[in-house]
């Protein structure tokens, strides 16, 4: 495992740990008071977690693909 590779599964940690905790909070504040500012800047916040998290997992999707095709 070289440096970025680690970065790599360092930021995928980073995103999934976000969106989860940004999740709870939009669920929190949804389900009690629903303080529309707290559901919308937490909402914000999933999802561009979830974006990041779908780039970085499809760029090694297309990686995998380029090494399995070039020794083909």
């Amino acid at each position: 495992m070289n440096k970025s590779e680690g970065y790599r599964k360092f930021q995928i940690g980073f995103h999934l740990i976000i969106a989860l905790i940004a999740s709870v909070i939009v669920y929190a504040y949804a389900a009690n008071d629903f303080q529309a500012a707290y559901v919308i800047i937490g909402s914000v916040i999933a999802i561009s977690s979830i974006y990041q998290l779908v780039l970085l997992l499809s760029q090694k999707n297309n990686k995998t693909k380029n090494q399995t095709h070039k020794y083909l």
